[in-house]
């Protein structure tokens, strides 16, 4: 933009009042038909985007669920003891009823409820017999159980006397046990075309599929699925529709087009499932979404005739105002990575579409983070609890990112279940299971302080991670029994379910809450007779070796990131624990070794051979004596704290000059308005806290500092090398308005810029 021709125009527009009123007058006339416009093609999109958007999740939802579906066939049509039965005549006879008996015991291993199946039956043709898990029955007294209410004809000898593979048929109602029910019919028949005796009929319930399109705008359309060959299998009709369904010809397997059906334009957005080829299409009147136009249209125009009068009297005033921080913005607009930025006339209209894109993204973004954010939080606890980080710092930025806080002095790790017959563990039982772990859940949630925190490790656990002030043993016991005791009377006088809660021992650190955790299982296996089991009563066993399932893959995370101060600790509690703590026999103890020393050949497979371990063949002719197993032991711990440190200089060299790499970058755009700790991050993927706590721990300053020091020191150089005005030097390094530079360059040198030129080249003078 040409600096000295908008100077120029600005001091036209007011120095005439007849001027400027005219074309503030157009501009906003111009600004109503841009906002319609552009509301237009929002207003359709976003009908577009949504319904796409829900069609596709309701897609990906059914495609899961029908998919178990066709896995629960898959497996009683390839079931022996079920395709047997095609082979009998007489299932009833006393010389086959067993088999019977047999096949229905299996079909309830197979059958889980996912929510889409209502029913399924099987058809036998030799024997006339129709059977599931809970039911048989003759084929003539069928029809009396389940009946199709609007099927004409006899449609069980229709389907005995067909072969069906994976067909579907479209949505009906049906009578079952008296009452009806709206069902999309599922078949598929046994073998092949030309040898099949029975065929499973699946009852998938229609109103859970016709849940997959609640969310969807079709007021005044429809919506429906048809399969491959054009076939509805299902439809809803929207609110004040008066076009009847139809079945549209689509050009692609996804998209939006828009469609003229009798008088009425249709917009049309559909998908197809990559799964079964089905298509999903969701169809809306144009006119429904353009009455929201309207009426955006009406109240544009009537905010501009009540307004125009004061925007002509504040005009002149509110242009010379705002022109610096609207030139601020559109400089910083013009360089994002998006379409040109277009001046005159088009700007505002650009600035307008470029913020709405931002903000949509951005709330775009939020809702996904939101929507994810249990899923990451479960995730970041069970690696915390298994050990899979590295480094405390990989656990801060972490936390970071999923908004939790674990600051305190201690940390320790309880484990809670509840005992549970092994009869509930069946597949069949195994919901009752998973509804007391939720009861479970929810009391101990709603009595837990913001200091606890849950997650759920197996079918029958909960973990409990509580977060302490005090570092003393002896308080975080006596703190922590009385917590779980009131947790444990809790569950037991409002569930009336007993409880067993096992506990770790208390840890300052983030990387032993895995111990914690560890620690807290052994105790549940060894302590069982007690409802509060701690590891610290339990006595270690001399006939078995410490080295727990999750510390391979914490020696190996600990090496990688060149941890050695913590891996040495754990390397020497493992010597505290095996070769001090217990007495173990020389047999257990190399046991022990063999797994130490194939976790140290995988460290040194994993770091590429970083030095420490060249002499591994003689490592394996220790002797059978507890003292060389051990002076074995010792040289492998040293090989492991060798390889660490190398991993360390290795990283410290490539993060010295990854940082080189990030300062280079400040000095090439310090003059970028733009330029902040966002950018930075995003442009050496890492996050902002990582990098605000690097530059920190690198320079001694912080990052504001560091750029402001910088600018300063350049704008020192144009104020004595060139006679540039002091607004112009704030935008050549990168501030957006004088004000702004002045205050800055008072701060950090003491006088005005002003003052400073005047005082250095009075020295030069003198």
């Amino acid at each position: 933009m040409n600096r000295g021709t908008n100077t120029t125009t600005n001091r036209y527009i007011l120095a005439t009042y007849a001027l400027p009123f005219f074309v503030i007058l157009i501009m906003s006339l111009v600004v109503g038909i841009v906002i319609y416009d552009r509301t237009s093609s929002v207003l359709e999109e976003e009908v577009k985007y949504s319904n796409q958007v829900l069609l596709k999740q309701g897609m990906s939802v059914l495609d899961k669920r029908w998919e178990s579906v066709d896995a629960f066939i898959r497996r009683i049509t390839n079931d022996s003891k079920v395709t047997l039965l095609q082979l009998i005549s007489n299932p009833y006879n006393s010389a086959d009823l067993y088999r019977l008996i047999e096949a229905q015991n299996r079909l309830k291993e197979y059958y889980t409820d996912n929510g889409l199946m209502m029913d399924y039956y099987i058809f036998f043709k030799n024997s006339g017999l129709v059977l599931n898990n809970e039911f048989n029955s003759p084929i003539e007294d069928f029809s009396d159980y389940v009946r199709y209410i609007y099927e004409k004809g006899d449609y069980i000898q229709s389907l005995l006397g067909s072969y069906y593979y994976r067909q579907v048929l479209p949505a009906n109602h049906i009578l079952l046990k008296g009452n009806s029910h709206p069902v999309i019919t599922y078949l598929h028949s046994f073998g092949y075309s030309n040898y099949s005796n029975a065929t499973v009929m699946v009852l998938i319930d229609n109103r859970e599929i016709i849940k997959l399109f609640d969310g969807l705008n079709i007021s005044g359309g429809w919506a429906y699925i048809a399969d491959r060959q054009g076939n509805i299998i299902t439809s809803v009709t929207g609110q004040d529709a008066k076009l009847a369904l139809h079945h549209v010809d689509l050009p692609d397997k996804n998209g939006v087009v828009k469609q003229k059906i009798g008088e009425e334009e249709l917009i049309i957005t559909y998908v197809t499932s990559e799964y079964n080829g089905w298509t999903y299409v969701a169809a809306q009147p144009s006119n429904f979404v353009l009455n929201k136009i309207h009426y955006i249209k009406k109240t544009t125009f009537f905010i501009f005739f009540v307004f125009l009068f004061v925007g002509a009297v504040i005009a002149s005033y509110a242009a010379y105002r705002n022109s610096k921080p609207v030139q601020a913005i559109v400089q910083t607009l013009s360089k994002l990575p998006a379409e040109p930025f277009h001046t005159g006339s088009n700007m505002f209209r650009t600035m307008n579409s470029t913020i709405l894109s931002i903000i949509e993204t951005n709330q775009e973004l939020k809702m996904k983070m939101e929507h994810q954010l249990p899923f990451l939080r479960a995730s970041f606890f069970e690696r915390l609890l298994r050990g899979q980080f590295r480094s405390g710092s990989e656990i801060e930025a972490v936390m970071q990112h999923v908004r939790l806080e674990l600051k305190g002095g201690s940390y320790l790790v309880a484990v809670l279940t509840f005992p549970a017959s092994i009869q509930e563990f069946l597949p069949s039982e195994i919901e009752h299971v998973t509804q007391k772990k939720f009861l479970i859940h929810e009391t101990v949630s709603a009595l837990m302080p913001k200091d606890v925190f849950l997650h759920d490790v197996e079918e029958d656990k909960i973990a409990l991670l509580y977060v302490f002030n005090s570092t003393g043993a002896a308080d975080i016991y006596a703190e922590s029994s009385i917590k779980l005791n009131d947790i444990q009377q809790h569950i037991y006088r409002q569930l009336g379910m007993v409880t067993l809660i096992s506990a770790g021992n208390p840890y300052t650190q983030w990387m032993d809450i895995s111990r914690s955790f560890m620690e807290a299982q052994q105790a549940l296996i060894k302590g069982r007779h007690n409802r509060i089991i701690w590891f610290k009563d339990i006595q270690k066993s001399n006939n078995s070796y410490y080295y727990p399932e999750n510390m391979e893959l914490r020696l190996i995370n600990m090496v990688r990131a060149g941890n050695e101060g913590d891996l040495a600790g754990l390397l020497d509690d493992l010597h505290q624990q095996n070769f001090i703590d217990r007495d173990l026999p020389v047999m257990v103890l190399k046991v022990f070794l063999f797994d130490f020393l194939g976790t140290v050949l995988k460290v040194y497979e994993d770091t590429g051979n970083q030095g420490g371990f060249e002499n591994a063949a003689e490592l394996y002719a220790f002797t059978d004596t507890i003292e060389n197993i051990e002076k074995h032991y010792v040289s492998l711990k040293h090989s492991l704290l060798t390889m660490c440190k190398n991993v360390f200089s290795q990283r410290s060299a490539k993060q010295q000059q990854w940082f080189q790499d990030i300062l280079g970058f400040i000095d090439s755009r310090y003059s970028d308005m733009g330029l902040c700790l966002a950018m930075l991050a995003e442009r050496f993927s890492v996050s902002e806290t990582y990098l605000s706590k690097y530059f920190k721990e690198s320079t001694g300053i912080n990052f504001s500092d560091y750029l402001e020091s910088r600018r300063i020191e350049q704008s020192k150089a144009l104020l004595l090398e060139t006679h540039m005005p002091v607004g112009e030097i704030a935008a050549r390094v990168g501030y957006g308005s004088a004000n702004t530079f002045g205050r800055a360059f008072k701060r950090v040198i003491g006088v005005s810029a002003m003052a400073f030129r005047e005082a250095e080249k009075g020295k030069l003078k003198n």
